[in-house]
């Protein structure tokens, strides 16, 4: 109903002191700092019935202290053909 107001949704309030930092999955590091990337896959004209192959970028988040791919973040059907 807010939206037909044009009324931004409430937020629920969250109480940001039980929250958990997020760290690293690499056993090595325990990085809290994550930087935003992108990696494109690409899908063949033969899976997709295209004239041209299909390029689908995916957002991610490396660590910024050992450049490993957070894969918590990843969709589940991506982690296995983005995570090597």
């Amino acid at each position: 109903m807010a939206d037909i107001l044009g009324q931004q949704p409430q937020q629920p309030q969250i109480d940001l002191k039980q929250a958990k930092e997020m760290v690293c999955t690499n056993d090595e590091c325990d990085g809290t700092v994550f930087i935003q990337g992108t990696k494109f896959l690409k899908v063949s004209r033969l899976a997709t019935g295209q004239s041209k192959d299909a390029i689908i970028p995916v957002e991610l988040y490396l660590c910024g202290d050992c450049g490993e791919i957070n894969a918590d973040l990843l969709p589940d059907e991506l982690k296995s053909s983005i995570i090597q």
